[in-house]
């Protein structure tokens, strides 16, 4: 995987312990998506193909649900509340597919903000600068190249990309795992960070 496992393992548990972790077990697609667990909470999704999750995700996994979900099935956790089960199978947790979509390559920029309680990082379509974007840096800690097992024939991580230049999703991705995260957005009656936005939007951030 290209995840740095301390960082996922952070993630986890901050959605089990706040708003929950949604995970679930998805089949093998009719249009060729692999079989596969995902994790969520309301802001991110992690994919990973079944045959190269790496054990020590699925051991965080067991930690703090107790299991893994049969395929087919979905459920969401949270501390002190247990299992809900009966959730939807949606399709925005179907990163392969999804990924194969996304032609927008966006660059992650030196550019750092403190947006309330966040440190957030701003991304630059490669081609149009116009179009920016943010996620928190904590997304960014966690995309980890050297984590890579290109030994075993995994290979190294594309993104951030979106399915096109306005997307409020960007992606990451290979041919294991995936990684999606929700971007942010200027704070509303905020003039002074509006004007910044539009600011970074006129130049080539570095």
């Amino acid at each position: 995987m290209f995840f740095k496992l301390s960082v996922l393992k952070h993630m986890l548990k901050d959605a089990y312990k706040s708003s929950g972790l949604t995970v679930g077990h998805m089949a093998e697609s009719d249009t060729g998506e692999p079989e596969g667990y995902y994790a969520a909470s309301g802001w991110w999704v992690v994919w990973f193909n079944r045959d190269k999750m790496p054990k020590e995700v699925k051991a965080a996994l067991v930690e703090l649900c107790g299991g893994l979900p049969e395929i087919g099935e979905v459920f969401k956790t949270m501390k002190d509340m247990g299992n809900q089960y009966e959730i939807e199978q949606k399709d925005i947790y179907n990163l392969p597919r999804t990924f194969k979509k996304c032609e927008c390559r966006f660059r992650v920029t030196r550019l750092l903000r403190q947006q309330a309680f966040d440190l957030i990082r701003f991304l630059q379509d490669e081609k149009e600068i116009q179009f920016i974007k943010a996620v928190s840096e904590t997304c960014i800690s966690l995309i980890d190249p050297s984590a890579v097992d290109q030994d075993n024939g995994e290979d190294m991580p594309v993104g951030p990309v979106t399915i096109d230049p306005s997307a409020d999703f960007v992606y990451w991705g290979n041919n294991t795992c995936y990684f999606m995260v929700g971007t942010r957005k200027p704070i509303m009656d905020d003039e002074e960070e509006t004007n910044l936005w539009h600011h970074f939007a006129r130049v080539r951030i570095k």
